[in-house]
């Protein structure tokens, strides 16, 4: 069976986006939803590996959303993909059951955040792979638009700081 995962905003580029990033990526089975409480009813009928859920939507927000889903779906784990994001949000987010919050500036980081997400969280009688493990990216990690980059000539600070000894 593919792996599911049902994407929840009221804003149909946004939807439309995720879905052709997700099907774009992997074999995925992308499921929408329109609204919190269309986003609730989906998780429940059709049980999908992963819920992506917007913060503003009509009907149920997206912290009301995750509440009931992750209730009735424990082991579902959930996404929040938004344009609000504060510590705040996040604080409440995490409390609602979301386990990773990210902007919708950021969604890039949304592929490697869902992959970290269905990745199997070992057991203590489940022996650890030898493999590395791909190091985890904050969801406040800063996005830089093409009409703010700059490089480090043009910060005075960062062009005359000596390197530390350490650093090659």
């Amino acid at each position: 069976m593919p792996i599911r995962i049902l994407i929840a905003d009221d804003n149909d580029v946004f939807r439309s986006a995720f879905r052709q990033l997700l099907e774009g990526s992997y074999q995925w089975e992308i499921i929408e939803a329109r609204d919190g409480q269309e986003a609730v009813s989906k998780a429940v009928e059709l049980r999908p590996n992963v819920v992506i859920l917007d913060l503003a939507m009509p009907i149920k927000d997206g912290l009301t959303s995750a509440r009931e889903i992750s209730h009735l779906l424990p082991d579902t784990p959930i996404m929040m993909c938004t344009m609000h994001m504060s510590p705040h949000l996040e604080a409440e987010a995490y409390k609602s059951g979301i386990r990773k919050v990210l902007s919708k500036s950021e969604s890039v980081l949304l592929v490697p955040a869902i992959r970290q997400l269905l990745a199997p969280v070992p057991s203590e009688s489940t022996p650890l792979s030898a493999e590395p493990i791909p190091p985890v990216v904050s969801s406040t990690a800063v996005s830089v638009s093409a009409s703010s980059q700059s490089t480090a000539s043009d910060d005075p600070a960062l062009s005359s700081a000596p390197l530390p000894n350490n650093v090659a």
